[in-house]
């Protein structure tokens, strides 16, 4: 018997962490999203572990001002052309983001920092190579507390053609993050799902099947890494 089909996921055998690099030089208006992250912000390809689907790479950085979400999605097979024809549905891909500003490993139920975002992207073609996308913050199912509101204006979220796929930028302002405080707290809990109905389906580790929706004991942990490399 395989150890997946033995344990469902293997994951649960790791401390699922990563380093997440602060940006080497700051960014003057991040929520104009016309900043790309290079492959140092790149985090580990954790769905591996379990053999879950991979279509994107997600990048991550952090600085003072927030934290910056950069993923890059391949077209499937076959799909190039329809990308940059723009035949493919306008709005069909979903990213969730939740983020925990204070990780806790042994809390089984969201605390007031902890944060759902939900990203609602339009799809970009050729001709409109960039297109903004909505964010909202959501509640966590069973949740203690929740974090303060945040208004959509202040969540910045794009999807971007380009050659045979799509990247998405996304940037959430520190100072609208319940207790965000990196010097202070440079562990965070920090788990994503990617939903498209041409991609398929992704999580940054684990499996579908998970409680991540309503349980931060299962994200995974990031070190904000307190000066560049």
């Amino acid at each position: 018997m395989k150890l997946n089909e033995l344990l469902g996921d293997p994951a649960w055998l790791f401390d699922l962490g990563f380093p997440i690099h602060r940006l080497r030089s700051p960014i003057a208006h991040p929520e104009r999203l016309d900043w790309r992250l290079d492959d140092e912000y790149k985090i580990p390809a954790l769905s591996s572990l379990n053999g879950g689907k991979r279509f994107a790479e997600m990048l991550i950085a952090w600085n003072s001002d927030g934290l910056f979400f950069h993923s890059l999605l391949q077209a499937p097979v076959g799909k190039a052309a329809s990308l940059a024809a723009g035949s493919l549905p306008s709005k069909s891909l979903l990213l969730s983001v939740y983020i925990d500003t204070r990780w806790s490993p042994g809390v089984h139920r969201a605390t007031s920092f902890c944060h759902r975002f939900d990203f609602i992207l339009n799809r970009p073609t050729e001709s409109k190579p960039m297109a903004r996308g909505h964010g909202e913050l959501n509640p966590i199912q069973r949740a203690r507390a929740a974090p303060a509101a945040i208004h959509p204006n202040d969540i910045s979220v794009a999807m971007c053609f380009i050659p045979d796929g799509y990247e998405i930028k996304a940037y959430l302002r520190g100072d609208t993050l319940t207790g965000f405080s990196p010097e202070e707290f440079q562990e965070i809990g920090i788990f994503y799902t990617i939903n498209d109905s041409v991609f398929g389906n992704q999580t940054i580790a684990r499996t579908l099947q998970s409680p991540y929706f309503e349980d931060p004991s299962v994200w995974c942990r990031g070190n904000l890494l307190q000066s560049p490399d």
